[in-house]
């Protein structure tokens, strides 16, 4: 019976007795806004059941027809937890007979006694809805559940696989080892396995830490300032002997301009290594990887790059998700075998608690992959001397009472903590009617909102704050990935005075801070 499908499901089918039963039966429910569907016979029935639908109405004698046959026969194809609600007309003579009927073929029945009542007909029917609602939300959640278990399995096969393969080579360098003399360069060569495969599963028990203490919101950043041209170095060196193994040739273009950053060194680190690892394991021997570092409009700006299996739109869309892998095909046999799924996952996390942005690109299955970070670059706050000579690009010498709107948590906390550590006093909230709540408990000079926020988005945030007694002087700014010409037009439209678009320069935020 094709009724797994809750979109365009709200028809009531109906076979009544008599045209003027059905016609009565439809006003009943049209004035009730309801969906009734009229089957004028048993074959439209039969169509009908084939069909998504809410409910069905049959009067009593209609079950001891070639309609019944029907509906038994089509009640029998359902699956379980998704038995259709059935109301059944009856005379009062019949009830007795009705009442006998087999809840394992029809499920819960409703009857209602004929000449039906108007009132009790269109209750009848309404409570039928909610079952059947009910229904569908059970099933979803139980689809979601067998989703999250077949992934959670998937993760622990992948997982056995990813700690078996280095404990392998581990156990046998280490029997080899015990027949050895230690001077031996066999014994030199089982020594440097032993560590390269140990590095790798505590690569592997790291990431996952990380990924859950993001997830419980545990992990914290230890900020310092940074040059992320000798971060990179770094990187780089940490991760040449996975290229050195197969052979690729890694080409560097990172600017000689000073790139300093207020970041976690070692968070960043971890970062640009998931990037050239993912690239390396992705790619095919001998091939070419690239790591591009720039200054772009207040920003940061690194690309990896590289000539591997490339990604699919659906591919791209999905590629930071926990515990995703690319579908075999996209890639070669080592890249087929790769990973747990956390690394990008986790770099995502890392990223946006920096403030920053990144984004998976690719021409196609087999045209390579680029990863471009974006990160804000450190601007010192302005001393009282340097105030009268800053250009509006820079940053205000008077700390201002923010709010802060957003619900990328990750994000929102990054932002955070590069406007306090610049001397604002800001509050975070995570959707719109939280940011309402505390724009009246708070009092923001500045309210710094996301515009995609679920639920009420940051138009209407805007016009509701504009509408509260006191906020027609407060400065609204619009942080946001939305930047066409139609979402500008909309902010200013809300009662917004800034629109800018993420990723974002401090120093741009800062200018905006200030006004006008």
């Amino acid at each position: 019976m094709a009724n797994s499908d809750p979109n365009g499901a709200e028809r009531i089918l109906i076979l009544a007795p008599t045209p003027g039963d059905a016609s009565l039966c439809e006003r009943f429910l049209r004035q009730a806004q309801l969906q009734p569907y009229i089957c004028a016979d048993t074959a439209s029935l039969c169509g009908a059941l084939a069909e998504p639908a809410a409910a069905l109405v049959v009067a009593d004698e209609a079950l001891r027809g070639d309609a019944g046959t029907c509906i038994r026969e089509q009640f029998a194809q359902q699956e379980e937890g998704a038995a259709l609600p059935l109301i059944v007309l009856t005379r009062r003579l019949a009830k007795a007979s009705v009442e006998a009927l087999d809840e394992d073929v029809y499920g819960h029945v409703r009857l209602i006694e004929r000449p039906v009542n108007s009132t009790v007909f269109v209750n009848a029917v309404k409570m039928a809805l909610r079952e059947r609602r009910q229904q569908y939300r059970i099933r979803s959640l139980l689809k979601e559940r067998a989703e999250h278990i077949a992934q959670r399995d998937e993760f622990l096969a992948t997982l056995g696989h990813e700690l078996r393969n280095p404990l392998a080579a581990i156990m046998t360098c280490s029997e080899v080892l015990h027949s050895l003399d230690l001077q031996a360069p066999q014994a030199g060569r089982c020594l440097q396995a032993i560590s390269t495969q140990s590095a790798q599963i505590k690569r592997l028990l790291d990431d996952l830490s990380d990924v859950s203490r993001i997830a419980r919101r545990k992990l914290s950043l230890q900020s310092e300032t940074l040059d992320l041209a000798s971060t990179l170095q770094e990187v780089v060196a940490q991760v040449q002997s996975t290229l050195d193994a197969k052979r690729q040739r890694l080409e560097l273009a990172i600017s000689d301009v000073s790139m300093p950053l207020l970041a976690d060194a070692t968070r960043l680190r971890q970062v640009f290594a998931n990037l050239l690892v993912n690239a390396s394991r992705y790619s095919p021997a001998e091939t070419r990887i690239t790591l591009s570092a720039h200054r772009r409009n207040g920003l940061a700006e690194v690309c990896v790059g590289d000539q591997g299996a490339g990604m699919s739109a659906e591919t791209q869309a999905r590629i930071f998700e926990p515990f995703f892998q690319a579908p075999q095909g996209q890639g070669d046999a080592q890249a087929s075998k790769a990973g747990l799924g956390v690394g990008l996952t986790l770099a995502r996390s890392l990223v946006e608690m920096h403030a920053g942005t990144i984004q998976a690109e690719s021409d196609g299955p087999g045209q390579g992959s680029r990863f471009r970070v974006t990160l804000p670059l450190q601007t010192a706050p302005q001393t009282e001397a340097g105030a009268q000579q800053r250009t509006p690009d820079q940053a205000p010498s008077r700390p201002r009472r923010i709010l802060l709107i957003e619900d990328n948590l990750d994000f929102g906390n990054g932002l955070k903590r590069l406007l306090e550590l610049r001397g604002h006093d800001v509050v975070l909230a995570c959707t719109g009617p939280d940011g309402l709540s505390a724009a009246e408990s708070h009092r923001p000079d500045v309210v710094v909102l996301d515009i995609g926020l679920p639920g009420l988005d940051g138009y209407q945030v805007a016009v509701r704050l504009r509408r509260l007694a006191g906020f027609d002087g407060v400065r609204l700014i619009a942080v946001s990935g939305f930047g066409r010409d139609m979402d500008r037009r909309r902010s200013r439209l809300a009662g917004i005075d800034r629109h800018l678009v993420k990723p974002v320069a401090v120093p741009e935020l800062e200018a905006a801070i200030a006004g006008p």
